[in-house]
């Protein structure tokens, strides 16, 4: 039964009935899925699995976009090089760089820093 629910979700959204009349918005789960003949919670979870983009664009509620958002933030490297390093403020770690740049400038070792 999956894979015709899954396949009739896909037609379905292929052939853009998900569109209300005069492609302004999408239609609700709801008339999705008396149109499609299965149930909200089928339709909702093979949109969700196969159609991510339209289902972030119509369906997401406001806290799975933040959630995805926040996601999207923590993975770009930039964004994590940006922020300090987890337990030192920008303040301590000026200070130890400080620390170890004169300990070089005058010969000597640098202590590994905790």
């Amino acid at each position: 039964m999956k894979a015709i629910h899954r396949t009739a979700v896909a037609t379905y959204v292929a052939s853009q009935r998900h569109l209300r009349g005069g492609l302004s918005g999408a239609k609700t789960l709801t008339q999705m899925a008396d149109e499609i003949g299965t149930t909200k919670s089928t339709v909702r979870r093979w949109l969700r699995r196969d159609h991510w983009g339209l289902w972030m664009e119509y369906w997401a509620s406001a806290e799975e976009i933040w959630e995805v958002s926040r996601q999207d933030r923590e993975r770009r490297p930039e964004d994590r090089a940006k922020r300090p390093a987890e337990g030192l403020t920008r303040k301590a770690m000026l200070a130890d760089l400080d620390r170890a740049l004169t300990h070089l400038m005058i010969g000597g070792q640098v202590d590994a820093m905790a």
